[in-house]
């Protein structure tokens, strides 16, 4: 699994709607504006997201660069278990002796016992994107904690809270700062190409349900956040136009898969995915969005299958 040493310097950055909330670029695939891992220095420190096995070293770095010790950690935060969340977890948690990995209670198995959720993983994936995605290192239960929804973590001035977001997967998250009224997306809202500008469905399979990511939509609308934190990437400060672009967009994406995949395939499908979102698309390169969307064409062809299995909900 070797790859090339990363030359850039990782740091964390301040985000502007809170002194105590930092991000860094861990330039998940390669990819810069990709992969945010979040810190917030409270009388307890946590981190929110542990990306991939590839990324524990530069979450690692950033957080000497930031001033702290990796012993000074006392949470880490996974929104899902997908290796690009979940990953660099395990990996971490050697230098962080005091931390606890806070993961879905669907989830907390899976991390014990990584094997299968990797191998599934990698079966998914050719060669290439399987060796970018790493692996898991698997986790003692004592150093997990299995949440709930609308438990929470007080970590002193500012107290998360933890809510059930299935959709993307179900052992998705979505988390709440109380004090800033921030919301970790996670994976629940999409992802979000900054600069670009540029909204795009996630919906990888073999879980994603789509009534049930629109169901957490209109969860997220409620909470009427202050701004998206998302992982893949960074802050969005017009959440209810991001929340709203995105519930037009997945059903969109859903019909175009169900009426069009059988006749021009997937490449066909592809092309008309692409020009529909990502037309404006300079900063980040076309192949890099088209490896994203064709995780979507995968995943929503797979639900719309599961359905016809099933028949029509009531």
């Amino acid at each position: 699994m070797g790859r090339r040493p990363m030359l850039w310097s990782m740091s964390f950055a301040r985000l502007p709607f809170d002194p105590e909330t930092y991000l860094t670029d861990v330039r998940m695939f390669q990819q810069e504006g990709f992969g945010a891992v979040y810190l917030i220095d409270d009388e307890q420190k946590a981190i929110i997201e542990t990306g991939t096995s590839w990324d524990a070293s530069k979450i690692l770095e950033a957080v000497k660069t930031f001033g702290l010790r990796p012993s000074d950690i006392d949470a880490l935060v996974v929104s899902h278990i997908h290796l690009d969340h979940a990953g660099g977890a395990g990996f971490l948690l050697p230098d962080m002796p005091r931390a606890k990995v806070y993961v879905h209670e669907r989830g907390f198995k899976h991390l014990v016992d990584p094997s299968k959720l990797v191998a599934s993983a990698h079966q998914a994936l050719n060669d290439d994107e399987a060796n970018l995605f790493g692996t898991m290192r698997p986790i003692p239960p004592d150093r997990l904690v299995a949440v709930k929804d609308q438990d929470r973590l007080d970590l002193g001035t500012h107290s998360l809270v933890f809510y059930d977001s299935p959709g993307h997967a179900p052992h998705e998250l979505a988390i709440l700062d109380e004090r800033n009224r921030c919301v970790y997306t996670g994976d629940a809202a999409g992802l979000y190409f900054p600069g670009d500008e540029i909204l795009m469905p996630i919906a990888p399979a073999p879980s994603f349900d789509l009534e049930k990511n629109l169901e957490t939509f209109r969860h997220l609308l409620a909470l009427k956040p202050r701004a998206l934190l998302f992982s893949h990437y960074g802050p969005h400060g017009k959440p209810r136009a991001a929340i709203e672009a995105m519930m037009a967009l997945y059903p969109s994406w859903g019909r175009v898969v169900k009426e069009r995949l059988a006749s021009a395939g997937e490449d066909g499908v592809l092309r008309e995915l692409y020009d529909m979102t990502c037309r404006a698309a300079k900063r980040f390169p076309r192949d890099f969005l088209e490896r994203r969307i064709r995780v979507s064409i995968r995943g929503l062809a797979a639900y719309h299958e599961r359905l016809e299995h099933v028949g029509p909900r009531r």
